[in-house]
């Protein structure tokens, strides 16, 4: 039951994502911004404004009051911030996106080990991706020991 409600969600929220992608191509920017708001808050239950500026330590707090729906959120909040991040960078702010992309790999790394494989399958690609993105960054101490931790597996 859990699962089957957990699927649909997930497969709302992949329709509604492919839709802000194509508002991002049309050049329906501030749409595709206030879609992705408007989903984080209806399907996180979070504002995105404010979960840029949490720490990603506070960030995983909040989310363990999900409970179940934990990592599915995880994963969801992981997606709308990489799109925040890609219009952040479009608009000519990358600076901007740098702690969306810290959040998305932080979300991710903490999730991919409660996927299935076949989630596992799409999201590994993603978090490879992103830790690329962050070791290119000056050295900083949290997240030099979350990418040094997502090298090394246990």
């Amino acid at each position: 039951m859990a699962q089957d409600y957990i699927m649909r969600l997930t497969q709302q929220v992949v329709a509604m994502l492919a839709a802000i992608i194509a508002k991002r191509r049309a050049g329906q920017v501030e749409d595709a911004k206030q879609d992705l708001a408007t989903l984080c808050r209806q399907n996180v239950g979070l504002n995105l404004d404010t979960v840029k500026q949490l720490s990603p330590d506070a960030l995983a707090a909040q989310l363990t009051s999900s409970g179940a729906l934990r990592y599915p959120r995880s994963v969801m909040l992981a997606e709308f911030l990489i799109q925040d991040a890609e219009i952040q960078e479009e608009q000519g702010q990358p600076q901007q996106a740098l702690p969306n992309y810290i959040h998305a790999f932080c979300l991710l790394s903490d999730a991919i080990d409660f996927l299935t494989r076949e989630e596992q399958d799409v999201f590994r690609p993603k978090l490879e991706e992103l830790a690329t993105k962050l070791e290119q960054l000056p050295p900083n101490p949290y997240t030099s020991e979350r990418l040094r931790a997502y090298r090394t597996p246990a």
